[in-house]
């Protein structure tokens, strides 16, 4: 097995594995991986759904979707499709996975089927990175902060509108999104490395706890540039057969829209469900 850094802040890629079957050797090294880098990429797997569910229970028991419909047969995995003759896509702003969730999932898995020619690559970000790098006060301040996530997507049109505009996924339930807000700590206690990293995003945060939308937007629109810095950040680029499982308790993603006129498909399956802390 050969572990190779992506970037300094996070990401590695790993060759000489094939997927789901090494022995556990290699998966106490992966897991080991896993925690140091938070994100893993491994190309020229032949992954079937199955394949992708037995990889997600290494990491944790698998999780539902509340707006997209499952595979025939395998309702935790969705496929994630922008179709030719479509604008937009599917995860293109930074964020971590479901944080409206009481219990968000620990790790993300994303296959690639088809991709484009070029582009179509996924910037990740490293919060924990981003929150060591936060001045003293500003920890002592977000440490004591909570933030209420939504699935609302108030700040980028709204979820049922944004959904309206993928035709190539199994949507549903969207109009029922801003049911769906949970609380979590903004400075996020990893619950393996005990390390912290920043839980905050523009995307699902609408406002801290005990505290306005007005009062509370700048700090979270200076709080999401601050952690995409390009320091902190590392980029996948997909081919058919590459596998990504990332972080969410230590991790953004952001998949780029830049391959109008051209297919994407990919499988998510998200396990781990676990109340931040």
């Amino acid at each position: 097995m050969i572990i190779e850094p992506l970037a300094g802040a996070l990401g590695a890629e790993i060759r000489g594995v094939s997927l789901p079957g090494p022995d556990e050797d290699a998966w106490r090294e992966i897991r080991r991986a896993f925690l140091e880098y938070a994100v893993l990429v491994f190309r020229d797997q032949a992954l079937e759904p199955a394949d992708l569910m037995r990889v997600g229970a290494r990491f944790g028991e698998p999780c539902f979707y509340p707006f997209v419909t499952g595979m025939d047969g395998y309702p935790y995995i969705f496929e994630v499709v922008k179709a030719e003759n479509e604008e937009t896509n599917f995860g293109g702003n930074w964020h971590s996975d479901t944080t409206y969730l009481e219990q968000p999932p620990l790790a993300t898995l994303l296959y690639a089927v088809e991709t484009p020619s070029r582009g179509g690559d996924t910037l990740f970000t490293s919060t924990r990175a981003a929150y060591d790098a936060l001045s003293e006060g500003m920890r002592r301040l977000v440490d004591g902060l909570v933030g209420v996530n939504s699935a609302g997507l108030k700040h980028g049109g709204g979820r049922s509108a944004m959904h309206k505009k993928i035709g190539g996924m199994k949507v549903r339930d969207t109009d029922t999104a801003d049911r769906y807000e949970a609380e979590h700590p903004v400075a996020r206690t990893h619950s393996e490395t005990g390390r912290k990293a920043l839980y905050v995003s523009r995307s699902h945060t609408i406002r801290f706890k005990d505290m306005s939308e007005d009062e509370s937007r700048p700090l979270i629109e200076w709080l999401q540039a601050h952690q995409t810095r390009p320091e902190f950040t590392c980029r996948v680029r997909w081919a058919p057969g590459t596998l990504t499982i990332w972080d969410n308790r230590c991790t953004q993603h952001n998949a780029i829209n830049d391959y109008h006129g051209q297919r994407r498909r990919m499988r998510r399956l998200t396990v781990g469900a676990q109340t931040p802390r």
